[in-house]
């Protein structure tokens, strides 16, 4: 076994090195470009130097006066609005190469990047870009600084980049062919404009919602989604190339203030989605607080420094933020349903967050490749509201519904109310003598309810009436009305039913049904059914009494008898009635 670690490692470390190797073409620290290899990562092959007070001209930066010292490409740079960091690489296209080449630093929010290079004159040709820098001013339109390179012979030739920032950054370097460079920018652009069609499809959908429904937690999720789009727009460049390209001031602030307004609208769409006043009160308030000032905080760029700025923001935010995952955490520790997806989905927010700070601030390693991943993490938050949204609306409309139907539905089977079941039962009557249809009602006892409470519970009884609901419903159609007419009494109204054969056989499968204990009780019981019946067709009884009469006949029945199933005579005539008095005399 330990035999196979080492082997395993050192295959590890030998795959490693060949990486590292091949993203380093030559060790005399010149570039190689070779059509063969469409794409490079600058890593190692560069030099920097950091110019205080940013007095210096390329002039004096090639001149051979400054001392550039060995440095890794996406190393970070303790940068501020008042120093330039310049960086110098040296590429060359070897013979029999014949691509043109692009030089590519794909970070959208650098206040400004120039890449220098020699024509053949000798003089230095400056191509600048940077969200400071107006679209009109790159030498190519596009998401971050893409420059072309001007390579006329297999000759080393330098490349001098000066870049400014507010803040320290790590520079990422990439170099690629045209051919290749343009395939990738389709890719880029093609995979964000998916990315935020989405989240803006969602965004509208939630506003559809909000216009539907008008529930203020609709079109908080509508500003939330909405604001998740352009924010993930702004750190990718998106909005820089597209909406405000004529106006870089802008983008140059709306890559610090996006963020913390998106972060403040999350906090607030959470408190809008639970009602966190009824047992937190307190914590509510603080909450709302918490939210409104987070995107308040946004005015301290118009007055203090912006480096303090982005600091003072970053704090805020993973404040705000840990705040909102404790609010979903108290919900979902209520009993709460959608808190549970809403914490699923503002975890990836909560990360995307911690990770943006730690890397404004040096502490995690300088990838580039993780703002992508970001954005897809922010962007998952979206559909996940939404279906937790959607839950939330369904079980809304669940309790409408049930509020509704209580003046209608007995609170513990949800059948009938004996009124309401009165009310049907006329119009089926009316109905059965217009049409001339077969019509049966019937009425069904649980004869040893009072004896399973007694023996057993309460709580053992209403769950046996329960069942009997359950047994009683299999019988029915979804069209036969049925009602609570008492304690475990049940009226039963069949249309279509002819004969007492049929009525009587369906009864003989509900009282068999009865007979099979019940699973789940404890102990298992087994229920007891009478019924007593009338063909309404062919017995005319008048509905205002026919259920006290079937009561009645109930009634007169013994608990142990062995006839279960009873069905109402008709009534003697007047006539018969008269004979029946005089006959003893």
């Amino acid at each position: 076994m330990p035999s196979l670690l080492r082997r395993f490692l050192l295959t590890i470390f030998c795959l490693c090195g060949s990486l590292a190797w091949a993203n380093d073409p030559l060790a005399d620290g010149v570039i190689a470009l070779n059509d063969n290899v469409p794409a490079v990562q600058v890593r190692a092959d560069v030099r920097s130097w950091i110019d205080e007070g940013s007095h210096a001209t390329i002039a004096l930066v090639a001149g051979g006066s400054v001392n550039f010292k060995p440095d890794q490409a996406d190393d970070y740079y303790p940068l501020n609005k008042f120093d330039t960091l310049w960086i110098k690489l040296s590429v060359k296209r070897p013979m029999g190469n014949t691509a043109q080449w692009t030089l590519n630093v794909p970070l959208p929010f650098l206040d400004s990047v120039t890449l220098y290079q020699a024509d053949a004159a000798g003089r230095w040709v400056a191509q600048r870009a940077g969200d400071s820098v107006g679209q009109s001013e790159w030498p190519r339109q596009g998401l971050y600084a893409d420059f072309e390179l001007a390579l006329t012979d297999s000759a080393p030739k330098d490349l001098y980049l000066q870049i400014r920032n507010f803040k320290q950054v790590g520079v990422p370097i990439r170099l690629a062919t045209a051919q290749h460079r343009e395939k990738q920018r389709q890719q880029e652009l093609l995979g964000m404009g998916l990315m935020l069609g989405a989240l803006l499809s969602l965004a509208i959908l939630s506003m559809l919602r909000y216009v539907e429904h008008r529930k203020a937690v609709d079109g908080w999720a509508s500003l939330f989604g909405l604001l998740i789009a352009t924010t993930i727009g702004q750190i990718n460049g998106v909005m820089n190339a597209f909406i405000w390209a004529p106006l870089p001031e802008i983008g140059n602030y709306a890559s610090s203030v996006l963020p913390v307004v998106t972060v403040g609208c999350a906090l607030l769409f959470v408190r809008n989605v639970f009602a966190l006043h009824v047992h937190y009160r307190r914590f509510d308030r603080f909450l709302s607080s918490v939210g409104w000032g987070t995107v308040v905080s946004v005015f301290i760029y118009a007055f203090a420094d912006r480096f303090i700025a982005d600091r003072v923001c970053a704090m805020v935010m993973i404040f705000a933020t840990l705040i909102g995952m404790i609010a979903t955490f108290l919900s979902a520790r209520d009993g709460s349903s959608v808190a549970r997806w809403l914490m699923f989905a503002l975890l990836p927010l909560f990360f995307a967050v911690l990770y943006m700070v730690a890397d404004a601030a040096g502490f995690v390693p300088n990838l580039w490749q993780m703002r992508y991943l970001t954005s897809l993490g922010v962007a998952i938050v979206v559909p996940v509201l939404l279906y937790a949204l959607s839950q939330l609306t369904h079980d809304r409309k669940e309790l409408v519904v049930r509020a509704n139907h209580l003046p209608t539905q007995d609170a513990l089977t949800g059948l009938l109310t004996p009124e309401v079941f009165q009310t049907h039962l006329e119009t089926a009557v009316q109905r059965a003598i217009d049409h001339r249809e077969p019509l049966a009602l019937v009425m069904v006892r649980v004869t040893n309810h009072e004896h399973i409470r007694q023996a057993y519970s309460d709580t053992t009884a209403e769950q046996c009436l329960l069942r009997a609901v359950v047994k009683i419903q299999r019988i029915l159609r979804d069209v036969d009305p049925a009602g609570r007419v008492g304690t475990a009494e049940f009226a039963l109204l069949m249309e279509g039913v002819a004969t007492r054969q049929a009525l009587t056989e369906r009864m003989v499968k509900l009282i068999g049904s009865g007979l099979i204990p019940l699973p789940g009780l404890v102990p298992e019981v087994t229920l007891h059914f009478h019924a007593v019946c009338v063909m309404l067709h062919d017995n005319p009884v008048p509905p205002a009494r026919v259920l006290d009469d079937l009561r009645d006949l109930l009634a007169g029945m013994s608990p142990h008898t062995r006839r279960p199933i009873r069905f109402l005579e008709a009534l003697p005539t007047e006539a018969s009635q008269m004979h029946t008095q005089t006959e003893p005399a």
